[in-house]
């Protein structure tokens, strides 16, 4: 005896009504899993910031409550015996880039490389340093400059870079002054703006947490505060 089987499958228009219903769910969902990665990004970003600042402040303490200064790690000769002397002679100014002052933090374990790389980053010049070399640290001799980092670290934004972001010259009144925790209102460390801090929809900078053609950022402030800015002229800021 034979039987028949009634197998019944989706009809067109079913399919069609089912492949609405799942687009429709995309559409609803997409937007806000951007967003949500778009906040995890960016907390990401705020510790990052954070633990550079933290970095700096653990520093300080020992030493006259300054920041980072290579210019007195790595001094001048003393001009009373003409030797190089650890903590002895003028401060070398010509060394005081951040280059030198970030390989240093790194060097004094302030910070690992990684931590200086947004988590955004949208330059294709811009990576962490993958083999900081920590034994070039030498401040035995007294007949030339001692080493106290890495000199391969760079800060070259148009052709090798170690560091995303932007942090506030070390150079003039400002760095007796704000190089070291301090007013609330002094941006110290933060995301990198537009170059030469003229605004630009083509700069990569605004695709850091912003859209393509506004800036959005993370800053910290000299007494440890974090800001989300999406402005380089926020009210409460000091200017000089």
């Amino acid at each position: 005896m034979k039987y028949e089987t009634n197998k019944k499958g989706f009809t067109l228009i079913e399919l069609l009504v089912v492949m609405s219903i799942i687009a429709l769910l995309l559409s609803i969902l997409m937007p806000a899993l951007g967003r949500a990665r778009a906040e995890a990004m960016l907390t990401k970003d705020q510790s990052q910031v954070k633990a550079i600042y933290g970095g700096f402040s653990f520093w300080s303490p020992t030493h006259n409550g300054m920041f980072p200064i290579p210019g007195l790690q790595q001094r001048l000769a003393d001009p009373g015996t003409g030797n190089y002397i650890k903590g002895r002679g003028p401060e070398d100014i010509s060394v005081n880039d951040h280059a030198s002052m970030l390989s240093m933090s790194i060097m004094q374990n302030l910070f690992t490389p990684d931590i200086l790389i947004a988590p955004t980053e949208q330059s294709e010049w811009v990576a962490p340093m993958e083999e900081y070399d920590y034994d070039v640290f030498d401040a035995s001799s007294s007949t030339a400059p001692g080493v106290f980092w890495d000199q391969e670290f760079e800060t070259d934004l148009e052709n090798n870079c170690n560091n995303s972001y932007g942090i506030m010259p070390l150079t003039g009144k400002r760095k007796p002054r704000n190089w070291k925790v301090g007013a609330s209102a002094f941006a110290l460390i933060g995301t990198r703006g537009p170059a030469e801090g003229i605004n630009s929809k083509y700069s990569k900078a605004n695709l850091f947490h912003g859209i393509s053609s506004d800036w959005k950022g993370v800053v910290a402030f000299g007494d440890g505060h974090l800001e989300t800015l999406e402005t380089f002229y926020p009210n409460a800021t000091t200017y000089l």
